[in-house]
């Protein structure tokens, strides 16, 4: 087959523009920062392009046999130049030398390109000259240096590290002794001088409880970094991350002892220094079911406030301690752990007289002195008043005529008897008026409430509405809610003359009610634990257990006072008597 001229143009100029389309393989260099570095120290392996076409990725895993690919990451940089558009595409490979001399790093293919093998020289790390301290050091010490250390006591532990140069990257764990509790303290940077040499100081102090006797065993502490050296005394340096470093302290052996046998008390409190307060809301005379709060206070160096112990209380006759939740908190100063917790008691008297706070005292070991030591709060006493709900007791006819006939001497003779007589009908007369009076009074209040709720037109239907509330309030455990609405029953419609609810107790013959009475009471001393939302609920207080054994009481009331009501043919009872 023959072409013509024409043809063959058309061919060739097909082939040319063919050529022309075929896409061009980018060119990829390698660039090291350092070309020499010692062994710790890292280098950047920075892979460049021009076209921002061109893939970077390339399987790069034949570094790791000398080298541990620390990071990785990528940059991009466009320009325009006379309105043309350039990209530079970067690769860039943060790697660290696995052994000292001269290390390749191999050539890499990225499609159709590829670059250079390339030679790095990784030198040994400085050699130290005899006696001669490393940059980068570790101290540890134990505080106090000497023992006895004893189980529960605090143990202080204090690391410093030592550096000369510029130390980045760095990490210490925290001490791991186990079994036992660790908390740091404080951490101070200073200077300070080893070895006729200036050297950066970073201290940490820490507070060790020991939570068994035996040995105890402190591993080594391990510090890991990169120290920035300079190798000349040139202010300017080429960035660098620094030579990784990695030193470690010894193990530390502590010997810790057990609770003395010498040691009496009840809580084993191993402190540094301990001191007992007090603090009582009133000193004033008091009424009976008038609560005083006595708070105890203990401060402790060297014990965490959940280490403190609950002084104990003695009996405290003729009285009721209604404990409340304990409050704490443990700060410290940088070399002690201080340990504050307070201790809140409300005291109810039940009888007028004197009422004794007692004697507290608290056992602890003196870890300074290494002995017992005992803090002691002194008794202290508070008038009690008689009750003002209640009035107080006349003396007995026989009493007073005991202090008449003291009063008339002896040798008053039979002179004085008639006296005694006339003074003793008149103390007669005078009472039986008073109890005249009473019931007069008794009697009006009686018929002004009948006569109230009478007035009403469903009474039935206000003592349900009344026990509905309290039903209500014993549901959500509310103890303020319950109490005021129990008050308000006694008050319409309680037994008796009973307007309070140890004057309720008093008078109930089920025993089971006067314990869920006393529970309710009590709870009304105790801190809010719903302060929040308005309600209080007196921690543990169940307000079902109350209402069954109310609603029991109430029911077994009602039916003795069916059956002990007089029949209306009956005309003589005195309850059918009318004028």
């Amino acid at each position: 087959m023959t072409l013509s001229p024409v043809q063959y143009r058309k061919a060739f100029l097909s082939l040319v523009l063919l050529f022309v389309s075929l896409p061009l393989s980018a060119e990829v260099t390698l660039q090291l920062d350092r070309q020499r570095v010692t062994v710790g120290e890292t280098v950047t392996l920075t892979f460049v392009t021009n076209d921002a076409k061109q893939s970077l990725d390339a399987d790069f895993s034949v570094l790791e046999q000398d080298f541990e690919i620390i990071d990785r990451r990528s940059e991009t940089q466009l320009s325009i130049v006379n309105g043309r558009q350039t990209a530079q595409v970067k690769l860039l490979l943060t790697v660290e030398p696995r052994r000292s001399g001269r290390v390749t790093i191999p050539a890499f293919g990225f499609g159709g390109a590829s670059t250079e093998p390339v030679v790095l020289q990784v030198d040994e790390a400085p050699q130290l000259q005899a006696g001669e301290l490393p940059p980068v050091f570790l101290e540890v010490e134990l505080a106090p240096e000497r023992g006895p250390y004893y189980v529960h006591a605090q143990l202080g532990l204090i690391v410093r590290v030592f550096y000369q140069q510029n130390l980045t990257e760095a990490a210490i764990g925290q001490p791991d002794p186990a079994p036992a509790a660790v908390r740091l303290l404080q951490e101070t940077p200073y200077q300070a001088e080893r070895g006729g040499k200036r050297f950066r100081v970073l201290e940490r102090r820490y507070a060790i409880f020991p939570e068994r006797s035996g040995e105890l065993v402190v591993p080594p502490m391990e510090l890991s970094g990169r120290l920035v050296e300079r190798r000349d005394g040139s202010i300017w340096q080429p960035a660098v991350r620094g030579r990784r470093i990695t030193v470690a302290s010894e193990p530390i052996r502590v010997p810790i002892e057990a609770r003395p046998l010498t040691f009496s008390g009840r809580d084993w409190q191993p402190a540094h220094k301990l001191n007992l307060s007090q603090q009582v809301s009133s000193t004033e005379a008091l009424r009976v079911g008038e609560p005083v709060t006595r708070t105890i206070i203990i401060d402790a160096v060297g014990l965490e406030e959940n280490m403190i112990a609950e002084p104990a209380w003695p009996e405290v006759p003729g009285a009721r301690i209604y404990p409340d939740q304990p409050q704490g908190i443990t700060r410290d100063d940088g070399q002690w752990v201080l340990g504050h917790k307070e201790f809140r008691y409300a005291i109810v008297p039940e009888q007028e007289g004197e009422l004794v706070l007692p004697e507290l005292a608290v056992h602890w070991w003196d870890t300074k002195a290494d002995q017992q030591r005992v803090a002691v709060l002194p008794a202290q006493s508070i008038k009690v008043l008689p009750s003002a709900l209640l009035p107080s007791a006349e003396p007995a006819p026989e009493r007073l005529a005991e202090e008449l006939s003291a009063a008339q001497g002896p040798g008053a003779g039979a002179t004085a008897r008639p006296n005694f007589w006339r003074s003793l009908a008149l103390l007669f007369a005078g009472g039986w008026l008073l109890t005249l009076g009473g019931t007069w009074y008794y009697v009006r209040q009686r018929s002004r409430r009948s006569a109230a709720v009478s007035g009403q037109s469903e009474p039935e239907g206000d003592e349900s509405r009344a026990l509905g509330r309290l039903q209500a309030a014993c549901r959500r455990n509310d103890t303020a809610a319950a109490r005021r609405y129990l008050l308000d029953w006694l008050k319409a419609f309680g037994p008796g003359e009973a307007l309070s609810l140890r004057e309720f107790a008093a008078l109930s013959a089920d025993a089971a009610l006067r314990d869920e009475i006393d529970g309710l009471d009590s709870a009304g001393f105790r801190k809010s634990a719903a302060a929040g939302n308005g309600q209080s609920r007196g921690g543990d207080w169940k307000g079902q257990a109350f209402w069954g054994a109310f609603e029991q009481w109430r029911r077994a009331s009602e039916a003795r006072a069916r059956r002990n009501s007089p029949s209306a043919t009956d005309l003589y009872a005195p309850a059918n008597r009318r004028g």
